[in-house]
């Protein structure tokens, strides 16, 4: 525990004894302060705020966004609980108290810092407080493209083809994969990526290598693109191509797979 401790000397009236007197106050502390990040666009989210008083009462609790007050617990008050409203915060009253914010189907407004402030009655006043931020993603509605892929490719052949991601906050991670192996980064071409209208950016990662016989399995050669964004999305296109020994049309597998 933090202490704050006052020490004065006092003598007795019928002695020459001093007595020394220590004052011990525990201090007012934020022990946890959980803002769920990153959270995703439309989610419910609750924000958590627990502290210690030891000695003390509580007087207020303030929470805070990008500096700017939104929600307040006051147990003197009524009703305790008060929500100032702002752009990109929705707080559900019914399911917020005294160290628990729940807002309501974010948005990118949302995103930013989140503070919260305890503060205890008179007559110090002790305050504490402690800030996180928030970030809040836009996941893509649909897996990345490939883009320049031939039916066939024969040895001596270079394969120029790119990957785009759907529109997201951020923009997907791009990584291509040939036969399963993850490709070598000389291979890769890198392109800035694209900002749309809304505030949401599209990736392109470019694929360019001359093909040799080690790159055909049983004929074919697989090229896969995976987009993923932090731990929240993954999705994966694949194209399917042949060898000069096999004349069959171009194969399109798509595969997804979303981690929560």
């Amino acid at each position: 525990s933090i202490f704050c401790k006052n020490s004065f000397l006092r003598s007795t009236a019928t002695t020459s004894t001093f007595v020394l007197i220590i004052q011990i106050c525990d201090a007012l502390r934020i022990l946890m302060l959980d803002i769920p990040s990153p959270t995703v666009l439309g989610e419910s989210v609750e924000l958590t705020c627990n502290y210690e008083l030891d000695n003390d009462q509580l007087y207020s609790i303030k929470w805070y966004h990008n500096d700017v007050e939104f929600y307040r617990y006051v147990p003197n008050d009524w009703p305790p609980g008060q929500f100032l409203p702002m752009p990109g915060i929705k707080v559900d009253l019914s399911r917020s108290g005294k160290n628990v914010v729940y807002l309501r189907h974010v948005d990118l407004k949302t995103s930013g810092l989140f503070r919260c402030e305890v503060s205890a009655e008179a007559p110090e006043f002790k305050t504490a407080e402690l800030e996180k931020e928030m970030k809040v993603f836009v996941l893509p509605v649909e897996g990345p493209r490939i883009t320049g892929s031939r039916v066939r490719y024969n040895v001596g052949d270079t394969v120029n083809i790119n990957c785009t991601s759907a529109k997201s906050k951020p923009a997907a991670k791009l990584k291509w994969f040939i036969n399963d192996e993850v490709s070598a980064t000389k291979y890769e071409l890198e392109y800035l990526n694209t900002l749309h209208t809304d505030g949401l950016e599209t990736s392109t990662l470019g694929l360019r290598f001359i093909v040799n016989e080690k790159h055909f399995q049983q004929g074919n050669m697989k090229l896969k693109c995976t987009a993923t964004i932090s731990r929240v999305y993954a999705m994966s296109n694949e194209a399917l191509v042949l060898g000069e020994r096999k004349a069959s049309p171009l194969q399109i597998n798509y595969d997804s797979d979303t981690i929560c």
